[in-house]
């Protein structure tokens, strides 16, 4: 079994390539400038352009597996090509928020890759996480720098969850039977203030970090609309179970992520 990881240049596709070749499964590791990246030993790069039909085939040929990123800009190539090479099934990195209010633009994007695939003759896997714990490296230069995070609504909870419990996940939906058809929101084990994420990262690096709230209107001009508005609600949502459900592993802990990401912040 050969499975087709796009996005070879992405965190998550990452930790999913590596734990493939781990466990001794042929990986071919997509993006649009193969080689632009290091790859884990054994995987072999391929050029993945869903806007450039020409790339499709021979990249998905042999291939019975797919991990792919929600990119719906030209997936109706994508589909067409994995259903002519013979592709069993799909897992699709999707969003908690495309099981929300659809108006949501992130849900909206989410949404556009997932529906040709429901209504194609391929099987398929959404894995829809919620809120990523590797969010907070936004945070890194200026904990580098300064030892300050500026946040708005710093004491909103969040629940973030380690980008490997999304990738063990995905295998798990990859390599096991009976994931077809499903869709797996994935949740951290543990809500907690941003703010406490900060204390979290200061426990970690062994320096204090001081929080500085920020206006609404300056983190508008680089955050969704919709993060804010959940952010502002200030309610502990728990969109559903953690990764456990799929993997049977317990969840990882912020504080463990923050622990592994510590070289990040210092």
């Amino acid at each position: 079994m050969t499975v087709l990881v796009t996005g070879a240049r992405g965190t998550l596709a990452r930790h999913v390539i590596a734990q493939l070749v781990l466990a001794g499964v042929p990986v071919r590791a997509a993006s649009r400038v193969p080689g632009a990246t290091e790859l884990p030993g054994g995987a072999l790069a391929a050029r993945v352009d869903f806007t450039a039909p020409e790339t499709l085939a021979p990249a998905l040929d042999g291939v019975e597996k797919v991990f792919m990123y929600a990119a719906h800009e030209g997936i109706e190539h994508f589909i067409a090509a994995a259903e002519a090479a013979g592709v069993k099934h799909v897992v699709l990195l999707s969003s908690a928020s495309a099981a929300g209010d659809e108006s949501n633009p992130i849900a909206a994007s989410h949404l556009a890759a997932e529906r040709p695939l429901e209504a194609s003759n391929l099987a398929w896997t959404f894995v829809r996480p919620a809120m990523f714990a590797t969010n907070s490296l936004w945070w890194a230069d200026s904990i580098r720098a300064e030892g300050l995070v500026r946040v708005p609504y710093p004491d909103a909870q969040v629940n973030p969850i380690h980008e490997r419990d999304i990738a063990e996940v995905a295998l798990t939906a990859l390599l096991d039977a009976g994931h077809e058809y499903q869709k797996y929101i994935v949740d951290g084990p543990a809500h907690m203030s941003q703010r406490e994420q900060v204390a979290t990262i200061g426990r970690a690096i062994g320096r204090e970090i001081a929080v500085e709230e920020l206006p609404r209107h300056v983190a508008e001009q680089f955050m969704p609309a919709a993060l804010l508005d959940m952010l502002a609600g200030g309610e502990a949502l728990a969109w559903g179970p953690t990764s456990e459900a799929v993997t049977g592993r317990p969840a990882r802990t912020f504080a463990q992520w923050a622990a592994e990401h510590a070289d990040d912040f210092r």
